[in-house]
């Protein structure tokens, strides 16, 4: 039950000149810098293919097992906000993302509340419009959380990740950053509450022929309220609402000495989706160790400066063992 990452995009054009432009996909929070005109439009809120349960974690297990999922996240960037948060034209490109994560989990026996993982997800990411285009595998995400249950259906943790820009050329941020989080996570009756808060905290982008670039950073937040339409002991269909914002700090050109114009992004989306859960071992031809799911969720924005708007499909799926 994871997220990570997805992709922050940013095309710097005019609004009425020629396009230009490439796109950065960073991982789970689809985030990234790059200067290629006048006007910054950044895009993608980290976090966003999350759904109940993402931050529900259980202590009671013996041993270690693993996970794997895939995020799938497809945005029509058709529309954009300028830096009065009025909406204009945007750059008409269609964006592709996938997340492919890993996740090894285990416990300490010292410690009978607490679990503990480790991950690493790869991006792929393909953007494609009328004059423009760009794919490849993006920066990998790597690192891990720790959480405790004060109770058997609540959870509490911290997380920590380290994007690594080593990337193909064309989708790379050519930015390290680091990403920490809390999340919470706990059932009121057939209701589930699952949130997010973190950040994301980055370096300086360099890129040979390029000036040196110090992009601000990223202060994030991600809500999904669901209702399970079965005991939430055994649950199956859960649809959801899902809250998501971001603001981000400007970028700052230290080879000129000067502040990127309008390179400070905001951006806050609705959605609804449902999840579904499978039952250990319901599944044919697969060994289940415990709940997997599948969660597919559309996403709008509602408000946003500098930023491309979101208008998404996302699909999430995960198999334990």
């Amino acid at each position: 039950m994871r997220a990570p990452l997805a992709r922050k995009r940013i095309q710097h054009w005019r609004h009425n000149a020629r396009r230009r432009g490439r796109t950065l996909v960073a991982l789970l929070g689809m985030t990234g810098t790059l200067p290629l005109a006048d006007a910054a439009f950044a895009s993608g809120i980290p976090f966003a293919t999350d759904r109940p349960q993402t931050w529900q974690f259980s202590s009671d297990f013996e041993g270690t097992y693993d996970s794997f999922g895939e995020n799938i996240w497809w945005n029509h960037d058709s529309r954009a906000f300028d830096s009065h948060g009025n909406q204009i034209n945007g750059p008409d490109t269609n964006t592709f993302v996938g997340l492919s994560t890993f996740i090894h989990y285990w416990k300490l026996s010292s410690l009978p509340h607490v679990g503990f993982n480790a991950s690493i997800t790869v991006p792929a990411i393909r953007t494609q419009g009328s004059q423009f285009a760009a794919s490849g595998i993006g920066d990998p995400l790597i690192g891990g959380l720790v959480w405790y249950n004060p109770a058997p259906a609540t959870t509490l943790g911290f997380q920590a990740y380290v994007q690594v820009p080593i990337g193909q050329n064309s989708v790379s941020t050519n930015t390290w950053s680091f990403w920490p989080s809390v999340f919470y996570d706990d059932w009121y009756g057939h209701v589930n509450v699952d949130l997010l808060v973190g950040g994301i905290l980055r370096g300086r982008t360099l890129r040979s022929g390029h000036d040196d670039l110090s992009p601000g950073d990223t202060f994030h937040l991600n809500l999904r309220i669901g209702y399970s339409i079965s005991p939430p002991d055994n649950p199956f269909a859960i649809p959801f609402f899902a809250l998501d914002h971001q603001t981000s700090g400007g970028t700052f050109n230290q080879t000129a000495g000067i502040p990127v114009g309008n390179s400070a992004s905001r951006e806050t989306t609705v959605g609804a989706g449902v999840l579904f859960q499978f039952k250990p071992n319901s599944l044919p031809f697969v060994h289940q160790k415990m709940y997997d799911q599948l969660s597919i969720q559309y996403q709008h924005s509602v408000s946003g400066r500098n930023t491309t708007l979101t208008n998404a499909v996302l699909v999430q799926a995960w198999h334990y063992w």
